[in-house]
């Protein structure tokens, strides 16, 4: 989803920012430019990995990338198509229309000729969404069995985000952003937490996970869930995406899930969702527990794919290539 974002008007503004999206970028400081801040630090870099594989394309097939060819971009949907979905080559075409619109020049990605091949793949490739394996409760008293005895700094610390972040089914970003700050713990030993001005309860067991954590911590401010270096010892800084990731693999790994459903860091959210709806609760409660925006993803983690089209539908604006 582009912003409007005015075009570079100076031409030698326009000259140098071509040359340098010409090559590879390194950093996301030029779309931070490029795009006059609009975007999160996310999405710029998701624009920075997605145009670097662009060019790295033109570059082994000696072709321009800025400006690019409508012939060129088409190739690049066709290589890519092979080994990624339908919303990534969607995400392709986006970060490329991007940057040409950007630098005042013609889009590539408008012409008819991608518009019909980017229709061919919405058909291929329609259904190949997947969800993250769900990580549900059954898993959850599993691992907490299982090291519930355990006095290793990396277990209290893994066993008490596998807790709160299925019970409270946290975002990877919001669980990477809670702090002391965010925890209110009771005389009873039961903690809330407050995470985007929601006030989350935890029960006694995933209460008490959090409690050994912070005790064999000590952490008394900052962030709640550090990094743990190989030596055992407790960083300042939280956990990034790739941190939390390799915390639910190790999950997989403990429990021996095949290869072919291991978790990640969205796997909490997927699971409790499902959990939910076994439970009874309705997609609008489930959306209400999860704090989503619309009901489009609990509908699609719980397997109601219709209405979850339908509700990503009313927020998805046309593409040419949906015409």
């Amino acid at each position: 989803m582009t912003k409007k974002i005015p075009p570079i008007d100076n031409e030698e503004q326009q000259r140098l920012s071509i040359k340098t999206f010409s090559g590879f970028i390194e950093t996301t400081d030029p779309w931070e430019e490029l795009t006059h801040g609009q975007y999160a630090n996310n999405t710029l870099v998701a624009f920075k990995n997605d145009w670097n594989n662009f060019v790295a394309f033109c570059i082994e097939n000696k072709v321009p990338c800025l400006p690019a060819k409508s012939d060129t971009v088409h190739r690049y949907i066709d290589h890519m198509s092979r080994s990624r979905k339908l919303a990534s080559l969607k995400r392709y075409m986006v970060t490329i229309s991007l940057v040409h619109r950007c630098h005042n020049l013609t889009d590539p990605c408008s012409h008819t000729e991608i518009r019909l091949e980017m229709q061919k793949q919405q058909l291929k490739k329609h259904d190949d969404y997947r969800n993250a394996s769900a990580f549900r409760d059954e898993h959850l008293q599993k691992l907490l069995y299982q090291f519930e005895l355990s006095t290793k700094v990396k277990d209290i610390r893994d066993m008490a985000i596998w807790a709160v972040s299925f019970e409270a089914m946290l975002k990877r970003s919001e669980l990477a952003a809670l702090t002391i700050d965010s925890l209110e713990i009771h005389t009873n030993g039961l903690i809330d937490l407050l995470v985007n001005g929601r006030c989350i309860s935890l029960s006694s067991v995933s209460s008490k996970a959090l409690q050994r954590w912070l005790v064999i911590s000590m952490i008394c401010e900052g962030f709640v869930f550090r990094r743990i270096d190989r030596h055992s010892n407790i960083g300042d800084k939280p956990l990034d995406h790739s941190s939390i990731y390799r915390v639910f693999r190790r999950a997989s790994d403990e429990l021996n899930i095949p290869s072919s459903a291991l978790f990640s860091g969205q796997s909490p959210r997927v699971g409790a969702a499902k959990d939910l709806a076994d439970s009874g609760l309705s997609i609008s409660e489930i959306q209400e527990q999860g704090r989503w925006k619309s009901p489009a993803m609990p509908a699609q983690y719980v397997g109601n794919t219709d209405r979850h089209d339908k509700e990503v539908a009313k927020y998805v604006k046309p593409k040419p290539w949906d015409k």
